[in-house]
Parts: structure tokens; sequence; C-alpha cells
């Protein structure tokens, strides 16, 4: 009975491992092993979700927005609003009543990410450019060789490097706060510095670029415009003092509403909104026409191959995982090598380089070896003068 007797031996061969098991696990010594598992889904998600969490730890409630729905039903005066987008499709009425709930004594927290253009005379972004504020390149700055004429408050700033271990230089500035009796140290953007023009009055922050930061007072209330909102990020909300200034901000309020994603809803969107039953009703007749008449339909032909179009949607999502990693500089990492056809960039090169193509060499440098972090500022001007380079090479 060969059948039985092999059967028989695998009992007692998986007999033999159960027990050994069971006394490895019984006598064995557990110790506790801490890893690293990366970032949650929901830190994927969001990127300033630390923010939202350290302002939870002082009684400061975030609640995230996503849409205009909350331009349209702003909170109380009391609260204050941060936006996080860009605020290009906002309508001259959305700004308008934006605006009279800050002078009603609202505080409005807001990035300048389009630089303005001298020849139309605007940024494109209506809400700056009504108060007066617009964003320069810093090159710009950098020939009139000094700040602009800006009056420096007790409350704001004084230009600032070397500081912290994060980002050091001529990133940083430290700016100085009502009611504290040491000055704070924040990292800031060098591709571009804020302006104002205004009849309202303000301070400033700034770094060796030029202000970065401003505080409008409005009324009763008071706009922040910053150059952006990087420093509050996942990755750079531990850094120097990023944290304690949002929660300065933010600390006299009892709510921040952290508004995302500002752009025109698509009309499907609206429609479904707004007439759910019968978007729905809708539907459900084009379906069972379908049904109906799905015998009669012609034979859709086959499409025809998506190698070109499945390559470009795997290019885009490469590029969205670099960019939601704060990994921005792999994406320009083939124009510099392009531009610098394996070389190093050394003063000789960086010079030959500014002299045939008549860019600035401190801005050449910067574009071959400067990190431009999550700042989509920084990296559209670094694109731009890696680009011009690369045609050098043509």
């Amino acid at each position: 009975m060969p059948n039985l007797r092999s059967l028989l031996n695998l009992r007692v061969i998986a007999g033999v491992i159960c027990v050994a098991l069971a006394a490895a696990v019984y006598f064995g010594e557990w110790i506790e092993v801490s890893s690293n598992g990366g970032y949650s889904v929901a830190a994927l998600r969001n990127r300033y979700l630390a923010a939202e969490q350290f302002l939870d730890r002082f009684d400061i409630r975030v609640e995230s927005s996503d849409g205009l729905s909350l331009l349209d039903e702003l909170p109380p005066t009391s609260d204050t609003v941060l936006i996080a987008s860009s605020r290009q499709s906002l309508s001259q009425r959305r700004v308008e009543t934006l605006m009279q709930w800050v002078q009603g004594g609202g505080r409005l927290i807001v990035f300048a990410g389009d630089y303005w253009d001298p020849d139309a005379g605007s940024s494109g972004d209506k809400l700056l450019d009504d108060i007066g504020v617009r964003l320069l390149e810093a090159e710009e700055f950098v020939d009139d060789a000094e700040i602009p004429d800006m009056p420096a408050f007790e409350d704001l700033v004084e230009r600032l490097s070397n500081q912290n271990s994060c980002r050091t230089g001529n990133h940083t500035a430290r700016i100085s706060l009502v009611g504290e009796e040491q000055d704070i140290t924040t990292s800031m953007d060098t591709s571009g510095f804020l302006d104002f023009q205004g009849d309202y009055e303000y301070s400033y922050a700034a770094n060796a670029a030029g202000p970065q930061l401003l505080y409008v007072e409005v009324g009763d209330g008071a706009m922040v415009v910053l150059t952006s909102l990087w420093m509050w990020t996942n990755r750079q909300i531990h850094c120097h003092d990023h944290a304690h200034l949002l929660r300065w901000l933010t600390d006299d309020r009892p709510v921040l509403w952290w508004l995302f994603n500002t752009e025109m809803q698509s009309l499907p969107s609206l429609l479904w909104k707004q007439y759910p039953v019968l978007v729905a009703g809708v539907g459900i007749w084009i379906a069972l026409w379908a049904w109906r008449s799905g015998r009669r339909v012609q034979r859709i032909p086959a499409l025809p191959d998506p190698a070109r179009r499945e390559l470009t949607e795997h290019i885009d999502g490469v590029g969205r995982f670099y960019w939601q990693q704060n990994a921005a500089d792999r994406l320009l990492q083939p124009l510099r090598r392009l531009v610098l056809r394996g070389g190093e960039p050394s003063d000789e090169v960086v010079a030959a380089l500014a002299s045939r193509s008549g860019i600035d060499a401190k801005r050449v440098r910067w574009a071959l070896t400067e990190s431009v972090g999550n700042d989509s500022g920084s990296f559209l001007t670094a694109t731009k003068v890696l680009f011009d380079l690369s045609k050098l090479n043509g």
C-alpha cells in the first residue's frame, strides 16, 4: 500500500513542522522593531495634512474645501480663509465679494503664482491686481541692487541668511512678530519677489531676493500674500519656524478654511450639482434606449493602436508622482544633462553659456544647480532657462 504509506509520511512531516513552529513562537524572544513606512495614504492625498494636525493641537479647527462653493457662502469674518490654488478663473463678482469679506474683518491668506506682465499691465490674478500686489522676477530685483522703496514696520521683518539645517542662505528671512520676544526664521522663494503699489497700510518680510511676504491691512481685516506655500507642506512644515508662522497667522481665530481647487467646475459637475434628479432621469432613459435598440446599432470598429496614448499617460503619471513626492528636480535632470553634455557646471562652463545665450550667469548657475523644491513658479522659470540653453547645442 504505497499510497497510504506516503500519505502517513506527509502527515508526520507536517506535524513535526507545526510543532517546531509552535515551539519557536512560544520559546522565541520577541523584539519590537520600528520601521518607516513612508507617508500614509491621507498624507499623499493632502500635502498640507501635517499643518492641519499641528493647528488642531492649538484648538484651531481646520476645514478643507474643494471647489468654489465656499466663496459663494463665505464663513464668518472671525475666521481665516487660505486659498491654496490658482485664482485665474475667479469672476469679478467673486473677487469683489471676497474683498468685502476681508474689509469686514476677515483674514485671507493667498500666494502669488502669476508674474506681473508689464505689457498687459496685469498678472491675470484679479484679486492681487485690484489691491496693487505684483509678483516680479528676481532678476529685475538684482538689477536694481536694492529692495524697492517699501517702509519697514516693526511688526514684520528684516532680511537674513544662514539659519537652520532645512534650507539656508539666500532663501531664509527673519520675521519679527507682534507679541513675540524672539524673531522667527522662515525659508522662502528666490525666483521672484513681491511689490506693492496699493494705498493700504502694509508690512513685509524679505530675503536676499526681495519681499516674500506682504501683510496688507484692508479695512477691518487683512490679506497675507506669500510667494509660495511650500513651507507648509508635509515635507517642510517642521523646518525652521514654518509651523510657528502658520499658528501666529491663525492663532487668534477659531477656524481656518483651507480652500483647494478654485478652478471652474465642468459642465457635467455643475448640472449634477444643480439638477441631480433630472440628470439621473436622462441617464436612465439613455440606458433604456441603448438597451432596446442595441441590436440595430452598428458594431463600432476597433480603435487604432493606443500605444502612443498609453506612453503619454505613463509619462504624465511619472511626472505627477515626482511632483507629489517633492522631487521636481528629477524632472529637470534630462535638460541639465543636455545642456552640460555630461560635464560639470564649472565657472568656465557657466560663463560660456551665459555669454552665448545672453542670460545672466547667476541665473544660468541657479537653473543648472539649485533645487526648485515643489514651487511651480521656480520650476517653470528653471525649465524656460534650461530650454533656452539647450537650443545652443542644437
